[in-house]
């Protein structure tokens, strides 16, 4: 079984039939679980995934995937809004699954995470987020904002608890590169995350590495949004720039 924080609890109680657990609710209906494995099966392969490489982020066999996508067996109902929220379909395709409310959910727990963090209360942050992880496991959101939360209480503690902290933000920031499969800006913010992990265990090489993958400052949103924007908006973007530069400038100033 694989580390905790990467993967899901384990199979017990995900699979209805012989393995359900009690009280689990059944889905109704043949033609439901032949949807339902049609519909998983297509979206995986959409996102270029192996059976054996969804069957390690839910933490269970390849042979329960391919069960589920022939209609041998159906996932738990529980488990269906964290596949939607992965696959980023509608509600209909993955039964019961409100996405716009889900998408709300996910905009206030970060608006009150980060409330608690720059409120100084980081510990308080990382102990309430932690405790909801269970229901956003497929949340490339939620997971990035995980790794983020354990750095900032990392950098509040020292020896062996800040260690942990950064390992196991390291291991959120994983977990999102390998959820958002570099479909959208995450991937690049948790490797930026990830990088600055690493400098705070000494662990200067592999920061570089990552480093040195990331886009150029001159791809960067803000440069190329400042060159085809006019007026106004320009202004705002050239400046949005010009702060970051600054920041370069005091770090080069505070070597001299």
């Amino acid at each position: 079984m694989r580390d905790a924080v990467f993967c899901f609890p384990g199979s017990q109680g995900i699979l209805q039939g012989n393995n359900a657990k009690a009280g689990s609710k059944p889905l109704a209906g043949k033609e439901l679980t032949m949807n339902f494995g049609s519909n998983l099966r297509k979206l995986r392969k959409e996102k270029n995934l192996t059976q054996e490489a969804l069957a390690e982020c839910l933490n269970v066999s390849a042979q329960t995937v391919s069960k589920w996508e022939n209609g041998a067996s159906m996932p738990d109902i529980s488990l269906l809004p964290l596949l939607a929220d992965y696959f980023q379909v509608s509600a209909d395709s993955l039964l019961m699954h409100d996405a716009a409310q889900r998408l709300q959910d996910v905009r206030n727990l970060g608006k009150e995470i980060r409330a608690l963090a720059e409120a100084g209360k980081k510990a308080e942050a990382y102990t309430r987020l932690k405790a909801s992880m269970n229901q956003w496991k497929l949340s490339v959101s939620v997971n990035h904002l995980m790794s983020w939360t354990a750095r900032q209480y990392a950098l509040e503690c020292t020896g062996a608890d800040r260690t942990r902290l950064l390992e196991e933000a390291i291991s959120w920031a994983d977990r999102t590169i390998f959820l958002d499969c570099g479909e959208t800006g995450r991937t690049v913010q948790a490797k930026m995350s990830k990088c600055y992990c690493l400098m705070e265990l000494d662990r200067r090489q592999e920061a570089r590495d990552i480093a040195e993958s990331l886009p150029s400052l001159y791809s960067s949103r803000e440069i190329v949004l400042s060159r085809i924007t006019s007026g106004d908006e320009q202004q705002q973007f050239i400046q949005s720039a010009l702060q970051d530069l600054d920041e370069l400038k005091d770090s080069l100033q505070a070597l001299k």
